[in-house]
């Protein structure tokens, strides 16, 4: 069953409440670590200003670069087994780190994977510290076991899309009207000279299992839903939600695919509400 409250951005109750009360901050003592993963085509630094504005409220952040960006011959199941193993598992297991975990766009497809094991249930069940305490996905693909990025966009490539099988790349035909729409200059020609080709293999290549099902996050799941945008139409968003049949929290942001730079504070406020939100549910 889906859950569908409809939360407009910079009007987010939860959200409009932490900024006006000034400089964000988180009120208990060991705060989670969010760990934040861009979608294909981006670097880590695309999401600098969004996680500044998290560390100024008193949040490590630590973003996750996919390794299919600017690598041919990679596949989905690469970024699965870089994200689990270089990010999630140290700080989890090494470091005893709760995390909650934002995917943006693609990194939805090895996010959805690589959590597998690592939920605070799981683990507290298990004696051990830190866990995965909830998923924030933003515009992201929700996949099945099975599916890959090509079959979930309807089995051919968008037109702003230049696959080349040459080179084993899929590049962005014009990444500031696709991604960055209601980015302003000078950093929407910044962001859009950022972009690089990504993995054609890793659109093709489907997961074997996926772990946002399971019932250590019902109650945890957050769906942030860009309403403008261009690269996964709103239409496009609302079925990944709709198929994937568990519960969502999905708030409404009046943004094209980037709100991480078209309104990293804004963005900032509702993820710390969700992320405040999720630290009651233990």
């Amino acid at each position: 069953m889906l859950k569908l409250p409809v939360v407009i951005f910079v009007n987010s109750p939860d959200a409009v409440s932490l900024l006006s009360s000034g400089p964000l901050k988180f009120n208990m003592n060991a705060p989670p670590t969010i760990v934040i993963v861009p979608g294909a085509f981006h670097v880590a630094s695309s999401m600098d200003l969004f996680s500044s504005q998290l560390e100024e409220a008193g949040y490590d952040t630590q973003t996750f670069e996919l390794v299919t960006v600017n690598q041919p011959m990679l596949k989905v199941q690469d970024d699965v087994t870089a994200l689990a193993v270089e990010m999630l598992v140290p700080l989890i297991e090494k470091h005893g780190k709760d995390v909650v975990l934002y995917l943006h766009s693609y990194a939805g497809f090895p996010g959805s994977a690589a959590i597998k094991g690592l939920s605070k249930t799981e683990r507290l069940a298990a004696g051990k510290r830190g866990g995965i305490l909830g998923l924030i996905y933003q515009s992201a693909f929700v996949p099945k076991p099975g599916d890959t990025l090509l079959q979930m966009v309807g089995g051919t490539y968008a037109p702003w899309q230049d696959p080349n099988t040459q080179t084993g790349l899929i590049g962005v035909v014009d990444p500031r009207a696709t991604f960055y729409a209601d980015v302003m200059e000078p950093l929407v020609t910044k962001a859009a000279d950022r972009i690089l080709p990504h993995s054609l293999l890793s659109f093709n290549t489907a997961l074997s299992q996926t772990c946002y099902g399971i019932p250590a996050y019902n109650g945890r799941r957050t769906y942030l839903h860009t309403n403008h945008d261009q690269a996964l139409p709103p239409f496009a968003q609302d079925a990944f939600v709709a198929a994937s049949g568990v519960e969502w929290d999905v708030q409404k942001l009046e943004t094209s695919h980037s709100p991480f730079l078209s309104e990293p504070k804004q963005l900032a406020a509702v993820v710390v509400a969700k992320v405040q939100a999720f630290v009651t549910t233990y």
